[in-house]
């Protein structure tokens, strides 16, 4: 679970610098973003036959993506996956792994996919290798970034479009939203809204989600309050700012125990005048479940639910 947090960190730092950096990449992210929706409809293959969408041999490189080719009933087509990938259980039986951070043309290439689900971020790191792949027959499509439940549905819906499986997307949609709403409903609405402050990494800066993350829209949808939701995005913090914002609860998400966050919480000078550390709010969550923009969405907000109302 740790190392798969720590890729989740490193993506969303990948994220951060593509969507807050210098104005030139946001512009050009915009233009692949639009090159992405075509892949969606048009074939990426070298000879230009027309998608068939019956694609026999898939490379997720998402874990999340992963998820959503289980619940398509598409597990069996998948030939690779991701090196932090772990669910399902087995989920890596039997498949190539890929290090989704230091893509190899040859190494994907070896594995005879048909079919290769990327990420959004993956523009920045590994476009030029996918780019390559695309060119020698692969389709490669980039599936968008999730950044909030309802984008979530709309990457179950994009895959399951490329994937020829649009009902099963559809009603994996309404699943999902089914599950989600009764979470939200189950929120005691009677309590004073919680100040939450999400810490996704504590070393060797501490990393926080602001407003326009998937944490965020979590925490509105629960009626807390993010205590950061003044910055945009996945943003590094000072332990100053924390203490001044004195957050009524601490929630870790990077897989670690409630013990040992504590001890990292007791080493930070001025940290026990926060609320939540006077009143022993502390709290963690499975980096996975809470983080990954996939079936299991629902599993991660009741997590996050139970954190905040101590149910």
């Amino acid at each position: 679970m740790k190392n798969s947090k720590v890729w989740f960190i490193l993506l969303a730092l990948v994220l951060v610098l593509a969507a807050c950096g210098q104005s030139n990449q946001h512009k050009e992210g915009n233009k692949q973003n639009q090159q992405a929706d075509k892949s969606t409809e048009q074939t990426s293959s070298k000879d230009g036959k027309a998608n068939d969408k019956s694609y026999k041999r898939i490379i997720s490189l998402m874990p999340s993506n992963t998820e959503i080719l289980y619940e398509l009933g598409l597990g069996k087509n998948i030939v690779g996956v991701s090196t932090v990938d772990d669910y399902p259980k087995d989920v890596k039986k039997g498949k190539k792994q890929f290090d989704s951070m230091n893509l190899s043309k040859e190494a994907l290439l070896k594995a005879k996919p048909d079919l290769i689900l990327a990420h959004e971020s993956q523009k920045g790191s590994s476009k030029k290798i996918l780019d390559s792949v695309a060119n020698s027959g692969v389709k490669v499509v980039y599936v968008k970034d999730a950044q909030s439940l309802d984008q979530t549905y709309d990457t179950f819906k994009q895959i399951g479009k490329v994937t020829g499986r649009e009902k099963e997307a559809d009603d994996l949609v309404d699943e999902t939203k089914r599950n989600v709403d009764k979470v939200i409903k189950s929120v005691p609405r009677h309590n004073k809204k919680q100040s939450v402050f999400m810490e996704v990494s504590s070393k060797p800066e501490i990393y926080t989600a602001g407003k326009d993350t998937f944490f965020n829209d979590m925490l509105e949808k629960l009626g807390a309050e993010n205590s950061f939701s003044n910055i945009k995005g996945w943003k590094a913090v000072d332990k100053e700012s924390i203490i001044k914002k004195n957050p009524d609860i601490l929630i870790s998400t990077e897989g670690i125990s409630k013990a040992d966050y504590y001890k990292i919480i007791k080493q930070r000078d001025g940290f026990s005048q926060i609320n939540a550390v006077k009143n022993e709010r502390v709290e963690t969550v499975n980096g996975d479940e809470i983080s990954r923009p996939g079936p299991r969405i629902d599993e991660g907000l009741k997590q996050l639910r139970d954190a905040i109302y101590k149910r």
